[in-house]
């Protein structure tokens, strides 16, 4: 009797609501072997949330785009997609084919905590909104996101006894003093002052004359309104300087070909060999030059003609396409209770570091490492228990836990990134415009873009030289490129 008894509690424990597990699929594109089956993220979260899942990778990008494109036509085999990595227009396809569904009215009642975020923070909210209103996928929320950073070399200003410019003359000074000097200490003149990749980087000199101008090469005016980057009479004085600092030897003939000098990226191929970059471009500066002069480099925010700071926000701080709920799954709040937690510290960082003495360790100081003692690599942590991949995870950043990370120079560039932060500003809104004005937008950037790019390392290198006349004639080029439609495009974004 008692036997039947159990088997009879057994079996309706299996048909009770959520005792079968959540199913998750995603992308997985870290570049350590996760096995998402066996991964102790997903048992943590469990034990966090109550909720069960039944995670599944799929780790080749064709396969996940065959997967989605299955779920169009109506194949849909999971309930959720985790790491979703989806993109405006694939969220509009998936969710008006009815493979996944509205969020909209369900973020309220089953989400609490992302839902005092986006009260907090109603722009948010308009970036993972559709133009109708609906909410086919949620964001991770990175308030300390990667900022792209013009970094100088301190410690040569220091060795020319030279302070952090607050001029663009300042800086042309600085720069010019560090060409042909023997700052490393090598004994060759290696070093090189600016050492930028392309137009692309150079742009990012813009904020100095005032200008913050996106991909698009879109800017405010005085007023507000949006323009032309190029037609604004500071940009001819960006062009000017980037000619005059050809001139100066402060840039290379090759820094408008797309590729870093050959001397800097050896630099930074190893900690043995010496720095020779003055100027650096870049989210960090060890992408360039040797690691263990990361210390040696401050990230430059100087003033624009009218003494404010300004800075363009590269990424923003809501990415979108991490996470939607499909039409299969048979209760949508329990998908969102259980994402709900990676809105917080404890989950966040469940995501990022793992479990306190199982993965990592804080010191008397209050700073963390990862328990990595030869024999389990750092790797082995992030492949066995933590979940995060760039962009594509849902949830939140734990900005103020990774501040006490015992690494200065990943502190370094953090506290760079949130001093950067404070002045970013974006021209428009991701996502400002519907579906065919997107696309049209989208089209007449790639022309642009190609025609500024050119035009302005054919006026710095010389090729075309920089009048009233010639500067003239190249923005009735773009004019006709269609710049003032691109303009209005975006009017009351």
């Amino acid at each position: 009797m008692k036997r039947i008894a159990a088997a009879l509690c057994a079996l309706l424990c299996l048909l009770a609501p959520g005792a079968l597990a959540l199913e998750i699929t995603g992308l997985e594109t870290e570049t350590v072997t996760r096995e998402w089956e066996t991964s102790l993220f997903f048992t943590r979260m469990e034990e966090l949330t109550g909720i069960a899942v039944q995670a599944r990778a799929v780790y080749e990008q064709e396969d996940y785009d065959k997967l989605l494109a299955g779920m169009e036509k109506g194949n849909v085999t999971t309930d959720a997609l985790f790491k979703a990595a989806l993109t405006r227009e694939q969220e509009i396809r998936l969710i008006d084919a009815g493979a996944i569904i509205d969020l909209a009215p369900l973020i309220e009642e089953n989400m609490p905590n992302l839902s005092a975020l986006l009260e907090e923070h109603p722009q948010w909210r308009e970036v993972i909104e559709l133009e109708d209103g609906r909410i086919a996928s949620l964001p991770l929320i990175n308030r300390s996101e990667r900022q792209v950073i013009v970094w100088i070399n301190r410690a040569w200003l220091e060795a020319l006894g030279l302070t952090m410019p607050q001029t663009v003359d300042e800086l042309t000074q600085a720069l010019c003093a560090m060409v042909g000097a023997d700052l490393n200490g090598n004994g060759k003149q290696d070093e090189i002052a600016a050492d930028v990749m392309g137009v692309f980087e150079m742009r990012w000199l813009l904020p100095y004359f005032g200008i913050v101008a996106d991909d698009y090469n879109l800017a405010r005016g005085e007023d507000g309104s949006i323009v032309f980057a190029p037609e604004l009479p500071a940009y001819r004085d960006f062009v000017a300087l980037l000619a005059d600092w050809v001139d100066q030897g402060i840039l290379t003939a090759d820094a408008f070909t797309g590729t870093h000098s050959t001397a800097a990226l050896t630099s930074s191929s190893s900690s043995d060999e010496v720095t020779r970059s003055g100027l650096i471009i870049s989210p960090a500066p060890y992408t360039i030059a040797p690691i263990d002069s990361t210390l040696d480099y401050e990230a430059l925010l100087m003033p624009g003609p009218d003494g404010s700071i300004r800075w363009r926000d590269f990424l923003g701080q809501v990415w979108t396409g991490c996470f939607a709920v499909t039409s299969e799954c048979k209760d949508p709040g329990e998908a969102l209770r259980w994402l709900d937690a990676l809105y917080t510290q404890e989950g966040a960082k469940l995501a990022y570091a793992g479990v306190e003495n199982e993965d990592y360790e804080i010191d008397e100081a209050g700073h963390w490492a990862f328990l990595s003692d030869g024999v389990r690599t750092v790797d082995d942590i992030r492949a066995e228990s933590l979940m995060y991949t760039g962009g594509t995870m849902p949830g939140l950043t734990p900005t103020e836990f990774l501040l006490q990370v015992d690494s200065e120079i990943d502190v370094h560039v953090l506290e760079a990134d949130l001093r950067v932060a404070e002045v970013a500003e974006r021209v428009t809104l991701p996502y400002a415009l519907g579906s065919e004005a997107q696309e049209r937008a989208s089209a007449l950037a790639l022309t642009l873009g190609r025609l500024v790019d050119e035009g302005i390392a054919r006026f710095a290198t010389g090729e075309t030289a920089l009048t009233d006349e010639s500067y003239e004639a190249w923005l009735e080029e773009l004019r006709e490129a269609g710049s003032a439609e691109l303009v209005a495009l975006f009017e009351g974004c």
